[in-house]
C-alpha cells in the first residue's frame, strides 16, 4: 500500500468515530471561517479604498485582536461554568453582528467598536473549541480531529477566499443601474462573508440537548508544576502573536501595493496557500506518529522561517507568491499538531485556562504589533516587519521546544460524555 493510501484509509477509520457534536462544531467551523477569510482578502482594501490610510487599517485590526484578547480569562470561565456549546454559540453570533456591522458603516468609530466585538466573539470561540475538541475524543484519533480541525478551516478559508476574490469583479460586470462602484462591490461582498459567518450559529444549535460534564477542579486539581507549564506556552503564543500582527494583516495590501495585485488574485494567493497547508496538515499525523508531535511542529516553524525573510527582500512577484505558499505551509501547518500536543500535555482543569491565557497573551502581541506595524509600513516600507517577524518566530519555536523536549507525548485520557465515549469529534482552529 503506498504511503498516500495508508495515510487516506488512517483518517477515513478516524472519521468513522467522529461523534455527533464535532461532526455538527466542524460544520460551524466550515460557515464561520468561510466569513473569514473573505474578510481577510477584502476588509483592508475596503477600508483603503473607503478613504482610510494604513495607520487606521492597523488600529481597527489591534482593536479586534484587543476585544480577542481581553474577552481571553473570561471566556476560559464561561466555557467551564457555562458550557463548551453555548460558549461557542455566543460566540458565533458575536462574531457575525461585528463582522455585518464593519460590513455596512464606514464611521471610524463603528468600525472599531465593531472590530473589538467581532474579536469578542472571535476569543468566546477559541476558547471553547479545543476543551471541547479534546472532551468530545479519544486519544486514538485526537491527532486526526486536530488535523481534521484546522484543515477544515483552512478549507473554509479557500472558499472563503475564492469568494472575496472573485465576487467584487463579477458584480463590476453587471450591466448598467446594477453595476456598483468597486467601494460598494466590496460592501456586498463583506455582507454576504458576514451572513455565513452568523449562520455558524444553526449547526450549533441543533446541539441543544448535549448534556456536557461540569469541570470539577477537585477531582482533577490544578497543582503548582501544572500550573507552571503555562508559562512557556504563554510566552510563545505571545512571541508568534506579536510576529504574525506585524505582517499578516498586511499581506493583501503588501501584494496590492507593492506588486499591483488586484483582489481577484490576492484571493487565488490566500486559497491555494490554504489549500497547500490544509494538505500538509493532514500528513501532519503521520509524520508525528514517527517524529513526534513536538519535534515535527518546531521542525516545520524553523524551516518557514528562509521564506518568511525572502518576502520582505522580494522585487518579483512570482517568487514572493512562492515564498508566500511554502512560509503559510510549513508555520501553520504545526499549529494542529501543537494544540494537540498542549491539550495532552496539561490537566483537565488547566485546558480551558489554557486556550484563555493563550488566546489573551497571542493576541496582546497582535494587538500592540498590529498597531505599529501600520506606521513602520508608512515610514520604512514592508520588508522591515518580515524580518522582525522572522526574529520572534524563531525565539518562540526555539525556547517552546527546550521547555517541552522532555514531556513525554501522552495525555490524561480526557473526560467524556456518555455519547462520546469511543467516539470522538470536533472541529476548529486557529493561527
Amino acid at each position: 500500500m503506498s504511503p498516500l493510501r495508508a495515510v487516506w484509509n488512517d483518517y477515513l477509520e478516524a472519521g468513522r468515530a467522529f461523534s455527533r457534536p464535532a461532526r455538527r462544531y466542524l460544520t460551524a467551523e466550515l460557515l464561520a471561517w468561510t466569513g473569514n477569510g473573505v474578510f481577510q482578502v477584502l476588509f483592508n482594501l475596503y477600508l483603503v479604498q473607503g478613504g482610510f490610510k494604513e495607520s487606521f487599517v492597523g488600529r481597527a485590526v489591534s482593536l479586534n485582536a484587543l476585544g480577542l484578547a481581553l474577552a481571553a480569562l473570561p471566556a476560559g470561565v464561561l466555557a467551564d461554568r457555562w458550557g463548551r456549546r453555548r460558549c461557542l454559540l455566543a460566540g458565533a453570533a458575536l462574531d457575525g453582528t461585528g463582522m455585518l456591522v464593519r460590513s455596512i458603516a464606514l464611521s471610524p468609530g463603528l468600525i472599531c467598536g465593531a472590530s473589538f466585538l467581532a474579536g469578542v466573539g472571535q476569543s468566546l470561540l477559541t476558547i471553547a473549541a479545543a476543551p471541547f475538541l479534546t472532551e468530545h475524543s479519544s486519544p486514538k484519533e485526537r491527532t486526526h480531529l486536530f488535523s481534521t480541525f484546522f484543515a477544515t478551516a483552512l478549507a473554509a478559508g479557500v472558499v472563503g477566499s475564492v469568494i472575496g476574490g472573485l465576487t467584487p469583479s463579477l458584480l463590476e460586470r453587471l450591466p448598467g443601474a446594477l453595476r456598483p462602484d468597486l467601494l460598494h462591490a466590496y460592501r456586498a461582498t463583506l455582507v454576504l462573508g458576514a451572513v455565513l459567518a452568523l449562520s455558524a450559529v444553526l449547526p450549533l444549535l441543533s446541539l441543544r440537548g448535549l448534556i456536557e460534564p461540569p469541570i470539577d477542579k477537585a477531582s482533577a486539581p490544578a497543582t503548582p508544576q501544572a500550573i507552571r507549564v503555562l508559562a512557556p506556552i504563554a510566552t510563545n503564543a505571545f512571541l508568534i502573536g506579536a510576529g504574525a500582527g506585524l505582517v499578516i494583516p498586511f499581506m493583501n495590501l503588501y501584494f496590492h501595493t507593492r506588486f499591483g495585485c488586484s483582489s481577484g488574485q490576492i484571493g487565488l494567493f490566500f486559497s491555494l496557500a490554504q489549500v497547500m497547508t490544509a494538505a500538509a496538515a493532514l500528513l501532519g499525523p503521520a509524520l508525528a506518529r514517527r517524529f513526534g508531535k513536538l519535534r515535527t511542529a518546531v521542525s516545520s516553524q524553523l524551516l518557514s522561517l528562509p521564506f518568511l525573510v525572502t518576502l520582505g527582500a522580494e522585487s518579483h512577484l512570482a517568487i514572493a507568491v512562492g515564498a508566500f505558499w511554502i512560509r503559510a505551509t510549513l508555520m501553520q501547518a504545526s499549529t494542529p499538531l501543537l494544540q494537540a500536543f498542549v491539550m495532552e500535555a496539561l490537566n483537565p482543569a488547566l485546558r480551558a485556562r489554557s486556550s484563555s491565557l493563550n488566546n489573551m497573551v497571542w493576541n496582546t502581541g497582535w494587538a500592540v504589533s498590529a498597531t505599529l506595524a501600520g506606521s513602520i509600513i508608512q515610514h520604512f516600507g514592508y520588508a522591515t516587519p518580515f524580518y522582525i517577524t522572522a526574529v520572534l518566530y524563531a525565539t518562540a519555536s526555539v525556547y517552546f521546544y527546550l521547555a517541552f523536549r522532555g514531556l513525554p507525548e501522552t495525555g490524561t485520557p480526557p473526560r467524556l460524555s456518555e455519547e462520546a465515549k469511543g467516539l470522538r469529534g470536533e472541529g476548529a482552529l486557529t493561527e
